[in-house]
């Protein structure tokens, strides 16, 4: 697992940086939690270790429908080339990361022994972005 991670983190960095840089954050976000799910599938794994696909065919495989941002194709032919398309699932979760920590995102999860009345969340809900 920390093996994947350190593989995977100059890739999420240097995408992060390219998606931040062309204002393309949430695109970005989507597509590669498209390609990281598709990875994902077992059909698509047993695929991917297969020497007689070319890179393209693997990146065919991964691009999400309708329109892809052409750098996002160039990233996943590096991967493919590299042979790195089973670090998509980290290098999604470490962009997600970095995206929040960018946008001043926290999530948070209120548990309560009761349901919460409207009033009551709302009170919670400004609480914390005041908190935090």
């Amino acid at each position: 697992m920390s093996q994947t991670l350190t593989l995977a983190r100059p890739y999420a960095r240097a995408v992060f940086s390219l998606a931040r840089e062309h204002g393309r954050l949430p695109q970005w976000s989507t597509q590669l939690g498209f390609a990281a799910r598709a990875v994902s599938e077992p059909a698509v794994q047993s695929v991917l270790g297969n020497p007689r696909l070319d890179a393209q065919s693997l990146v065919e495989v991964l691009l999400p429908p309708g329109d892809v941002d052409a750098l996002f194709s160039q990233f996943l032919s590096v991967l493919a080339e590299n042979r790195r398309l089973e670090l998509l699932p980290d290098i999604a979760g470490l962009f997600d990361a970095q995206r929040a920590e960018d946008e001043h995102v926290v999530k948070a999860t209120i548990t309560s022994a009761t349901a919460l009345e409207a009033d009551e969340l709302a009170k919670l809900r400004e609480a914390l972005r005041k908190r935090f």
